[in-house]
C-alpha cells in the first residue's frame, strides 16, 4: 500500500534518511516499517519511522488571530510528515545499505508482514517467540545461538513487564529443541512460577546451601572484620589459615578456632611481651565466633554444575536466609567461578545466567553500592569474565533490572547486541544511549505495561522492533497482588470479630 512521496523543503534527497509527505487518507506511526523500491534492482529498500509530525505553512497574521481565539482551519495548506532512517534492502539473506541516491518524490509504501518477515525472522530453527511486532502483527522471534553468544538485557521501570518477560523466555528456551539450562539469581523468589510447567525439572535452592567454606579467600574474612593485611590480628588469621589448610581439615569456626591457638608468636615475627600477643589472639577468637561467612559444623555444599547437568532450571533463592549482602557475594561469587571454571574445560556443559535485579550483584559503583566493596569486587570481577567471555565458552549472560545507569556499564555494554528494553527513567535513558545510538531512544519514548523495544543480534534485522510481548508465565509475586492480599486480611479479621463475638 502506498502512503505517500519522499519530499524535502531544501530540495536535497539523501538516501540514508528521508522526508515523508503522507497522502490524506494515509497514516503511520513511529517505529513503523516503510520501504521504497530500489533504483536499480526494485527491491524493497526497508525504512523505520521515528518522527510523525503535522505540518502547515505559517503566515505572519495567524499567531495574532490565535492570540485572539480565532484559529484559521486549512485543510488545503496542511500535510502530515515523517522522518524515516533507512534499513537497507535483502541481498540473498544479507542486509545491504542502498548507496544509489533517491530520485525527488518516489512512492514509499507500508511494509506488508512478508516483507518485514523477511527482515526480521531468524533463518535458524533454534529461537523462541517473544511476541507480536506492533505494526504488522508478526510474531517477533529470537535467535537462541545469539541470546547466549552475545548476553541479553531486559530492563525498565518497576510494573513495566520486564520480569514476566524474562520469565517467558527463560520458560520457551527451556521448551526448545535442544533446551536451554539456566541458573537463575532470584532477589525476591519471583521465579518460582517456573515450577507451573516444568515441576520436577526445576530446582529451587536456597543461596546458603551453594556455600563452599573451603573456597573463603582470607581476604572475604579481612573484609568481613574490617582489618588490614598488616595487622596483627590479620598475621595470625593468616598463619591460623595455613595451619589449617596443611591438616587437611573443613574451614568451620571450631577447627579455625583451634588452629589460631595453635598460632605462636615467632611463627608471625611477634617480639613483644606474651600479653600483648594473646590478647591479639582473643581479638582473633572472638572475630571467628561471631562471623557470618564462616559456618559453624561442616556440611556438604551443593555443586551449582551438578544440579545444572540434573535440572533444566536452578534457581538460587537470595530471598531466604538472614546473612547480610557480604556473605551472599561471597557464595555467588564461588558459584559463578566454579560454572565458568568448569564451561571452560569441558565443552559438553553450558548454561544462561539469570541475573535478577543485577545491580545487586554488578552495581556501577559511582550511582549503587550494597555489602563490602572487596567482596563486591570480586563478584564483579566473573561478572565481567562471563559477560565477555563466557559466551563463547558455553554460558550466556542475561541481564534483568529497573535502573539501567545503576549497572556496571562493561556489563551493560557486552549485553548492548541483544536488547529488550521497557520504559525507562531519562538517567537510563542516557545510558541506553550511549550503547544503543540516538534512534533507538528516539523510538522507546514512554511504553505501555507489556510493551517492548527489541534490538540485536537475535534478530536478522539488527534494528528495533516494537513488540508486544507474549507472557507465557508471570512472576510468583503476581498469584497474589495487593488487592488480593488486603481481601484475604480483611476476611480473616471478620472471621476473628465473629467468633469473639460468639
Amino acid at each position: 500500500m502506498r502512503i505517500g512521496y519522499t519530499y524535502s523543503a531544501l530540495g536535497d534527497y539523501h538516501s540514508s534518511e528521508i522526508d515523508i509527505v503522507l497522502e490524506s487518507d494515509k497514516e503511520v506511526a513511529e517505529g513503523d516499517l516503510v520501504y521504497v523500491r530500489h533504483p536499480k534492482n526494485g527491491e524493497p529498500v526497508l525504512f523505520q519511522v521515528t518522527k510523525v509530525y503535522s505540518h502547515k505553512e505559517a503566515r505572519d497574521y495567524e499567531e495574532a488571530l490565535i492570540k485572539e481565539g480565532n484559529v484559521i482551519v486549512d485543510e488545503e495548506r496542511t500535510t502530515v510528515r515523517a522522518k524515516a532512517y533507512q534499513w537497507g534492502w535483502l541481498d540473498g539473506s544479507a542486509l545491504r545499505p542502498l548507496r544509489h541516491p533517491l530520485k525527488p518524490n518516489v512512492p514509499v509504501f507500508k511494509a506488508e508482514p512478508d516483507v518485514i518477515e523477511r527482515f526480521t525472522k531468524p533463518s535458524s530453527g533454534w529461537k523462541i517467540l517473544l511476541g507480536r511486532d506492533l505494526s504488522s502483527g508478526i510474531d517477533v522471534e529470537l535467535d537462541l545461538y545469539y541470546l547466549i553468544r552475545q548476553c541479553c538485557l531486559i530492563c525498565g521501570a518497576v510494573g513495566t513487564g520486564k520480569t514476566t518477560t524474562a520469565i517467558s523466555m527463560v520458560a520457551r528456551a527451556a521448551q526448545a529443541d535442544p533446551p536451554v539450562r539456566f541458573l537463575i539469581v532470584d532477589k525476591d523468589g519471583e521465579y518460582k512460577s517456573l515450577r507451573t510447567i516444568f515441576r520436577e525439572d526445576v530446582k529451587v535452592i536456597p543461596w546458603y546451601e551453594f556455600f563452599q567454606p573451603d573456597d573463603i579467600r582470607l581476604e572475604d574474612l579481612l573484609a568481613e572484620f574490617g582489618w588490614q593485611k598488616n595487622w596483627w590480628t590479620s598475621k595470625i588469621l593468616m598463619k591460623a589459615f595455613d595451619l589449617l589448610k596443611n591438616s587437611g581439615q573443613q574451614l568451620v569456626k571450631k577447627n579455625l578456632a583451634a588452629a589460631v591457638r595453635a598460632v605462636r608468636a615467632e611463627d608471625i615475627g611477634f617480639r613483644r611481651q606474651d600479653a600483648d600477643f594473646e590478647g591479639y589472639k582473643r581479638q582473633v577468637l572472638e572475630a571467628v565466633k561471631s562471623s557470618g561467612t564462616i559456618p559453624e559444623s561442616t556440611f556438604q555444599a551443593v555443586d551449582p554444575v551438578e544440579q545444572i547437568k540434573r535440572f533444566k532450571i536452578v534457581i538460587m533463592d537470595l530471598s531466604k536466609g538472614s546473612n547480610g549482602w557480604a556473605k551472599k557475594h561471597v557464595v555467588l561469587t564461588q558459584v559463578l567461578t566454579r560454572i565458568f571454571h568448569h564451561a571452560l574445560e569441558n565443552s559438553d556443559f553450558g548454561c544462561v545466567i539469570v541475573l535478577e535485579e543485577a545491580m545487586y550483584y554488578a552495581p556501577q559503583w559511582t550511582q549503587f553500592s550494597i555489602g563490602d566493596r572487596d567482596i563486591r569486587g570480586r563478584l564483579l570481577s566473573i561478572i565481567k569474565e562471563i559477560a565477555t567471555n563466557g559466551g563463547r565458552n558455553g554460558v550466556g549472560l542475561w541481564v534483568v533490572t529497573q535502573r539501567l545507569a545503576t549497572v556496571d556499564k562493561t556489563i551493560i555494554t557486552q549485553c548492548a547486541n541483544n536488547i529488550v528494553s521497557h520504559s525507562l527513567e531519562d538517567i537510563d535513558k542516557r545510558r541506553l544511549q550511549e550503547v544503543v545510538g540516538d534512534q533507538f531512544v528516539e523510538l522507546l519514548g514512554s511504553l505501555p505495561q507489556g510493551e517492548a523495544i527489541v534490538k540485536g543480534t537475535a534478530l536478522k534485522c539488527r534494528f528495533p522492533i516494537l513488540v508486544k510481548v507474549e507472557p507465557e508465565l508471570r512472576p510468583t509475586s503476581a498469584a497474589t497482588p495487593p488487592i488480593a492480599r488486603f481481601r484475604i486480611m480483611e476476611a480473616k479479621q471478620r472471621e476473628l470479630k465473629s467468633v469473639v463475638a460468639r
